[in-house]
């Protein structure tokens, strides 16, 4: 739906429309994967601990597309990279992880690379978009849905290796 939609296909904008499903094929296809929710919030941390966002405790549009500032996905990188280098890591798109969603997973999983619960009905995503609010673009916002869903705010990012 969002091929031929001007908003949504312009070069360096990241990929919507694509369901957990999808995204996980076209990963595979690359020979890479979907990265877990703790790599996924690890690596949106940059480095930082503690702090809000992927640069700190406050938030600006220039920092990043949220609140419907924009209205529609950004191209990769118009705003700064956090302290791995890795950029859009809140807002502009939701991201789909491997995990499956388990509110209380966290509380009984390993506290090294905890790999997310084995089964589920709902599928992880994080990050925000621009289309909610600054308080969804904290890196330790929790968002889930189903792996059939496809919405032209929800994207994913591959990670190297099994």
């Amino acid at each position: 739906g969002y091929w031929d939609d001007s908003d949504y296909n312009q070069p360096n904008q990241p990929v919507v429309g694509v369901s957990w499903n999808d995204a996980v094929a076209y990963a595979r296809w690359l020979g890479k994967r979907l990265p877990t929710e703790a790599e996924w919030e690890y690596a949106a941390r940059g480095g930082l601990s503690g702090k809000k966002y992927p640069w700190g405790d406050s938030i600006s549009t220039s920092q990043a597309n949220y609140g419907r500032n924009v209205g529609k996905p950004v191209p990769v990188g118009s705003y700064p990279a956090n302290g791995y280098g890795l950029y859009d890591m809140a807002g502009n798109v939701w991201e789909w992880c491997s995990d499956w969603y388990d509110e209380n997973y966290y509380s009984n999983s390993p506290v090294n690379n905890p790999q997310g619960p084995s089964t589920g009905e709902q599928r992880v995503l994080r990050g925000g978009s621009g289309l909610f609010n600054s308080f969804t673009l904290r890196v330790a916002y929790r968002d889930v849905d189903l792996p059939s869903l496809t919405t032209g705010d929800c994207g994913f990012r591959c990670v190297s290796g099994f």
